[in-house]
């Protein structure tokens, strides 16, 4: 079989509507996400702009060059605002239809009024130089540091398809070609295949773009209280433990707060586990609220317990944070449709350089038994007295 332009478009086709197809399976299961839902369309773009290609002299030229341009820009637009999103940006959508709009134009005066198939394929190959250097500088400047490993994949495999088509906007068009893409020449049909070797690199990078991002969101899952959003117990205390041997070794205190809601099965029993539920959510957006800009950790310990880590703060600071976080508390009741809740809090304090952390929740815990005994809605700092550690 001879390996003539036409029958690499034809094998291009295929290609491209099988990876399209196949990357379209992915919104089976995550059906909601827009940026999968963006780059598969981005495909299937692709995939029409190269059956525009294929069916070039069963139409008029117009209508196929306009076309499978358009297509083509269309895809590069969609391409370029997932990347945009998955790395937590604005979609650029604005300027890439200006810049798209524009090169149509040119595309148009290049087709109708001075016809230029070596300038059209020029203009395409910058077009896509621009829109992959864009592309790339998003997923190396913005991508967050948990996802850093396939945004750099992808940068690479990026910059691969910029330097083809730099490749192929320096070849020139074969004499006597005409209008018709189809008789470029050899140098042409040689990057024509490049590129189909580059777009299947392409979409496994989206792929592993999207494997990456849901691996992190199933280890962030993994750590976060699902009412509260906050650490669960095992986030907080494995994050805790290092935290806490980075003071030892550079011999800082660290501190423990201890956090239990007052009278929370009262709440439970007066109005409903509903507003049960929402009297912690209240509590951890308030506490978090009041800690912003502080190194801190924050967490569900459980049931209506809450824990609050602070390297580098000796017992008397801590002391003056917890008195802070329980006046702030109290001044805050939950707005409800039964009407405002009082949402109050007794807090244990503990703080030591050498203890394990283990031993520091004890000692608050023990604080915080003192401080509910005392009345509630107060804070108790722990005696220096080691109890049993809790579990």
């Amino acid at each position: 079989m001879t390996l003539d332009f036409p029958t690499i478009a034809i094998i291009g086709l295929l290609l491209h509507i099988g990876l399209a197809a196949g990357f379209s399976l992915i919104l089976l299961v995550m059906r909601g996400h827009p940026v999968p839902r963006l780059w598969a369309a981005s495909l299937w773009a692709g995939a029409l702009g190269t059956t525009l290609l294929g069916l070039q002299g069963q139409m008029p030229e117009l209508l196929s060059i306009v076309g499978r341009n358009a297509f083509a820009v269309l895809g590069s637009v969609l391409l370029l605002c997932g990347v945009a999103l998955h790395v937590g940006r604005r979609a650029p959508l604005r300027p890439a239809l200006v810049l798209a709009g524009g090169y149509m134009l040119c595309i148009v005066w290049f087709s109708v009024v001075t016809p230029d198939l070596g300038i059209r394929l020029t203009l395409y190959s910058l077009l896509v130089l621009l829109w992959k250097g864009w592309e790339v500088w998003l997923l190396l400047r913005h991508a967050p540091a948990d996802i850093r490993r396939s945004c750099r994949i992808a940068a690479v495999v990026f910059v691969l398809d910029a330097l083809l088509f730099l490749v192929r906007a320096l070849l020139p068009v074969a004499p006597g070609a005409g209008g018709d893409i189809l008789r470029a020449g050899l140098p042409m049909n040689v990057t024509y295949v490049g590129s189909l070797i580059v777009m299947m690199g392409h979409t496994f990078a989206l792929v592993l773009l999207i494997v990456e991002r849901q691996m992190v969101d199933l280890r962030r899952l993994a750590r976060r209280d699902g009412l509260t959003g906050l650490l669960n117990r095992t986030a907080l205390m494995d994050d805790g433990r290092g935290q806490l041997a980075q003071c030892q070794l550079r011999r800082l205190p660290f501190a423990v707060l201890l956090l239990d809601l007052d009278h929370f099965k009262r709440v439970n029993d007066s109005h409903g586990h509903q507003a049960g539920d929402a009297v912690l959510h209240h509590m951890a957006r308030t506490l978090q609220r009041n800690l912003r800009g502080r190194d801190s950790l924050l967490g569900r310990y459980g049931g209506e317990e809450f824990v609050l880590l602070l390297p580098a703060t000796s017992l008397e600071q801590a002391q003056a944070l917890a008195e802070r976080l329980r006046t702030a508390l109290e001044a805050c009741p939950l707005d409800s449709d039964i009407g405002p809740i009082a949402v109050t809090t007794s807090i244990g304090v503990a703080a030591d350089v050498d203890a394990t952390l283990e031993r520091l929740l004890a000692r608050a815990d023990a604080a915080l038994y003192r401080a509910k005994a005392a009345g509630r809605n107060r804070v108790v700092c722990d005696l220096g007295v080691e109890p049993v550690a809790v579990a």
